[in-house]
């Protein structure tokens, strides 16, 4: 039968053990994190990932997950490219996991093509956890193919029955970490939100939003905008008009007032002009490192034709700058 234990202040010392000696001896466990639920064993333990495998029904071509304490744990079993690390180092621990070659041979974790997949989460559990095991083996605790799931009731019994131990430590974050490719010289998300910025959110911004989202339908990368100056409910009658046109649809678009959340859940940020880019830094000034200025002009007041040309430049700019920074893949950790 399987143990529910709550976490408390006064209990995690007691729960860290618990786990700790399920995982010992290739038990596995469901835990919290700092973004949903998680099943987690000894990452060098291979019986107990095949188990994690058969409980969830994961496909086998899917690689879990590791959790590690630091960035040199990190180091140990993976080879971090020194043109990333300021990049990989700023966000970290948190809510990112980043694709790396594996300097290791480990089954259900280094893929196919020897990368592999490693996070710091910023969740004091997991750190104790991390620091008796080299790295654990993480996946989200829910069948595969059904959502993740941010609290202990909405996991199910199929899956809590299977387990040696669950924590319940109430309702968490409930998004996935954004996940980015470092194998090549830019880091690329693979999954994550991206965010289009101009000053009404009614003409550049929702077009820029409708175009990538037809681009990446299968992609699991959320696609928003937002204005830093909004003053009407809907797009501008021209953006509607020249988006139907290349056969998008805008219609039902309802603006949205840049605000610190929108920014700071958001794991790039593409700005229309360099003023947008000063206002989310005067919002967010932690978010300097997720915005790229695309510079494009405003048409608003302009004729239907300029509209056409804003429209046919904001496609280019985000073939030619923003489809550089999303991979086309996706190593997904449910």
């Amino acid at each position: 039968m399987t143990d529910i234990l709550k976490l408390t202040r006064d209990n995690k010392q007691l729960i860290v053990e618990k786990i700790g000696n399920v995982l010992k001896n290739s038990g596995v466990a469901i835990i919290p994190t700092d973004t949903v639920y998680g099943i987690v064993c000894n990452g060098e333990d291979d019986l107990a990932k095949t188990y994690i495998y058969n409980i969830k029904n994961r496909p086998e071509n899917k690689p879990l997950i590791a959790f590690v304490r630091d960035i040199e744990q990190a180091n140990r079993i993976a080879y971090i490219p020194q043109s990333s690390l300021n990049f990989v180092c700023k966000r970290w621990p948190g809510r990112n996991t980043f694709i790396f070659k594996s300097k290791i041979e480990s089954k259900y974790i280094v893929s196919s093509d020897n990368t592999i997949g490693i996070r710091i989460p910023d969740f004091d559990l997991i750190n104790h956890l991390t620091g008796i095991f080299p790295y654990l083996a993480s996946t989200s605790a829910n069948i595969s193919f059904r959502g993740s799931t941010s609290s202990i009731d909405e996991i199910g019994t199929e899956l809590i029955n299977n387990v040696q131990v669950a924590v319940d430590a109430g309702k968490l974050f409930g998004k996935e970490s954004a996940i980015w490719d470092t194998t090549t010289s830019l880091p690329k998300l693979l999954r994550g939100k991206v965010l289009f910025v101009c000053s009404g959110n009614s003409c550049r911004s929702p077009m820029a939003q409708c175009i990538l989202k037809h681009l990446i339908v299968n992609q699991p990368i959320d696609v928003i905008s937002a204005g830093t100056s909004v003053s009407k409910n809907s797009p501008s009658l021209e953006s509607i008009v020249v988006m139907r046109e290349i056969g998008l649809d805008i219609g039902n678009f309802t603006t949205n007032i840049l605000t610190a959340d929108i920014i700071d859940s958001s794991d790039l940020i593409f700005a229309m002009e360099e003023r947008h880019k000063n206002i989310i830094l005067e919002i967010s000034p932690a978010s300097y490192d997720k915005i790229i200025v695309l510079n494009i002009p405003d048409p608003a007041g302009r004729d239907i034709s300029y509209y056409r040309e804003i429209r046919d430049i904001i496609s280019d700019k985000i073939k030619t700058q923003v489809l550089t920074r999303i991979k086309n893949e996706n190593r997904d950790s449910k």
